[in-house]
């Protein structure tokens, strides 16, 4: 009877968990996206809906993730935000992404609105459809692999070197499926302007956590860790 009683409120704690992660995600998107469409008369459009049932589906991975080993570690004990340099580039990344979504949609609903979607719409939607569906398979591949070890930036007592799956072609594939669903929000959009911007601060957030991750890998596993990164690409197969 303990037991059952045990596993009841285990499971209470997990949906209570579920529903206040859900809750959150739905809060990031409505920010991102739906409410600034909302404001521009353009919620209605397939595109936005598209878009805002793409980053749900892509952020599914990291409630699977909490939900399977448990809360992420501390905000506090993210090695980016214990650097000044790092917390610098967090508030870029952080203040651009929220900028370049808002932008891209400004972007598109001004040109809905005066009829001025560029030539080829539809090969825009096709390129950003197959962009957004890779980006949350490469996301849901990549956490999977990694487990309990997917979380910020912090070396854990037990941490290992994952190396096996995705892991073996590209060092940080999450920072991949990031990349490829911003470029594909963009495209859907038609903003060049956003993804002009994108591209800086792609360079100066991921550059950063990737910097950072890198040295605190090096310093936990050695030689192994570099031999590794000699064979291996960053972010994307045999280009970078």
């Amino acid at each position: 009877m303990l037991i059952s009683i045990s596993k009841l409120v285990d499971v209470m704690q997990s949906l209570l968990t579920a529903t206040g992660l859900i809750v959150a995600l739905i809060g990031l998107i409505g920010v991102l996206i739906i409410v600034p469409s909302l404001w521009l008369g353009i919620a209605g459009d397939w595109k936005i809906i598209f878009l805002s049932l793409s980053y749900f589906c892509f952020f599914l991975g990291t409630i699977w993730r909490v939900l399977r080993y448990g809360q992420l570690v501390s905000r506090n004990e993210d090695e980016q935000v214990k650097k000044t340099s790092g917390r610098l580039a967090s508030l870029i990344g952080i203040i651009g992404i929220l900028g370049v979504h808002w932008l891209s949609l400004y972007d598109f609903a001004l040109k809905s609105e005066t009829n001025h979607i560029i030539s080829g719409d539809r090969t825009f939607s096709i390129v950003a459809i197959a962009l957004s569906l890779t980006a949350i398979i490469v996301n849901q591949i990549a956490i999977r692999t990694l487990g309990k070890f997917f979380d910020r930036l912090a070396i854990k007592s037990d941490h290992q070197l994952v190396k096996n799956g995705i892991y073996n072609i590209i060092r940080h594939p999450i920072y991949t499926s990031y990349i490829l669903l911003f470029i594909g929000f963009c495209t859907m959009l038609q903003s060049l302007l956003g993804l002009g911007i994108l591209t800086a601060i792609c360079i100066v957030w991921f550059g950063s956590r990737m910097r950072i991750e890198e040295q605190m890998l090096t310093a936990k596993f050695g030689d192994e860790y570099r031999d590794y990164c000699q064979h291996t690409k960053r972010l994307f197969p045999y280009i970078y």
